[in-house]
């Protein structure tokens, strides 16, 4: 996958989406750009990962990922921050990444909550997009996308939505 991304400074790119119960990490989802001219990234790695945890029957109804589901796909919160930091994200210098993501401030706050380093650069769409957009509503990620002529299937699952 090719993508062009105007006005970068940045090497690599990481669009992240997450999945949460009460701020805990329930899934992690990333697609791991790398800039291969001016403008434009190709996409390098790709991480979607589901954390064995108890969930509440809204975050179920929400998700569609039940408690059955991370019982049989999920890992521990320890490995899977192994994974993403030691095999994701491994030899990628983090002054060199932007970490792009719907709702960054939230994201940041759940992801440090689980013990992953979120000082990295960022950009919020959902910040730049009210912005750009110049509306207080109407902003939520599959508003958006459907805006942009995009349909988001099954959303609210963190791989389908990043």
């Amino acid at each position: 996958m090719i993508i062009k991304c105007y006005n970068t400074d940045e090497e690599y790119l990481l669009f992240l989406d997450i999945e949460f119960n009460n701020l805990d990490l329930v899934q992690y989802a990333g697609l791991l750009f790398k800039r291969i001219e001016e403008d434009t990234y190709q996409l390098m790695r790709s991480c979607n990962i589901y954390i064995s945890s108890q969930v509440c029957y809204a975050f179920a109804n929400y998700t569609s990922i039940t408690n059955n589901f991370l019982k049989e796909n999920g890992m521990p919160l320890e490995s899977a921050i192994d994974l993403i930091e030691n095999d994701f994200l491994k030899d990628i210098p983090l002054n060199q990444l932007m970490m792009i993501s719907h709702g960054l401030k939230n994201d940041r706050i759940v992801l440090n909550r689980a013990g992953l380093n979120t000082n990295i650069k960022g950009y919020c769409t959902f910040v730049n997009a009210r912005r750009i957009l110049e509306r207080q509503n109407n902003l939520s990620l599959e508003a958006i996308a459907n805006d942009a002529g995009y349909y988001l299937h099954h959303a609210h699952n963190a791989f389908n939505d990043v």
